[in-house]
């Protein structure tokens, strides 16, 4: 289980690994959103264990673990979007309904994460 900030940040990069990037017929706004989650989760990870290793009381890490979620989350949906074996423009337009509405929330997690790090990375959206 995930209980500290180093484990955060950790998660954070592994997320970022593991994004699917180069998918055949992803599309530009797939890639787009990938190249993003995957900076935002290896700039928000490297500083989260940057961060733990420091002295003094440790910051929350439940920010960083939701933004892992939601990146997992996404980058999951967009998988979905344009694969299936029996073509759906309803289930797709549903899909993509979804990913923009947590693509949305991605700037305020991201925003609660840099606050847990004193807001030092603001310019990370």
């Amino acid at each position: 289980m995930n209980t500290s900030l180093d484990d955060a940040g950790r998660c954070l990069l592994s997320v970022a690994w593991n994004i699917r990037t180069g998918v055949p017929r992803a599309g530009a706004r797939k890639e787009e959103i990938r190249a993003r989650l995957q900076a935002v989760c290896r700039t928000l990870g490297h500083a989260a264990c940057a961060r733990a290793a420091a002295a003094g009381v440790p910051p929350d890490h439940v920010p960083f673990l939701k933004l892992a979620d939601l990146a997992y989350e996404i980058d999951t949906l967009l998988l979905l979007v344009d694969t299936a074996l029996a073509p759906d423009a309803d289930r797709d337009r549903r899909r993509w309904a979804e990913i923009e509405t947590l693509v949305a929330g991605v700037d305020d997690v991201v925003d609660q994460a840099a606050n847990v790090l004193g807001g030092q990375l603001a310019n990370s959206r």
